[in-house]
């Protein structure tokens, strides 16, 4: 029986240290789950955030495309409303032929009647004349 002793007394030292182990390795993966868990919460909120965020910008990416179709469009018409001014040079030459031209120093035809009328109310003028005979 004291043979049975030790073997017991070992058996039973073995059977701790197989019980302390597997308490260990009980409380090891329970953290781990704990952890797991925690990351996988931490992952989904990061997801969600990165989605609004994501969605945020798209948003404004909309926006900005839109605003800048129409700032094209605005450009578009200034441009060609600008193609339809006058050049410098070519006012320049208008003014010109404006001075030349000088329109207010024209008659109306309605002033050119009244001067024939004038001219005939007048008593003509006889210029004399002398011929000169050789």
């Amino acid at each position: 029986m004291a043979e049975e002793q030790p073997q017991t007394d070992q058996t039973q030292a073995f059977l701790a240290d197989i019980n302390t182990r597997l308490r260990d390795t009980d409380e090891r993966s329970r953290l781990i789950r704990e952890r797991v868990l925690l990351l996988g919460k931490n992952l989904i909120a990061s997801r969600q955030d990165l989605e609004e965020e994501l969605k945020e910008i798209k948003r404004e990416n909309i926006e900005i495309k839109k605003e800048l179709e129409k700032v094209k469009k605005i450009s578009d018409a200034l441009l060609s409303e600008f193609n339809k001014f006058v050049k410098r040079d070519e006012l320049l030459l208008v003014e010109r032929m404006l001075k030349d031209f000088q329109p207010l120093e024209f008659m109306r035809k309605k002033d050119v009647e009244e001067l024939i009328k004038k001219s005939a109310e007048k008593p003509k003028k006889q210029i004399k004349t002398t011929k000169t005979t050789k």
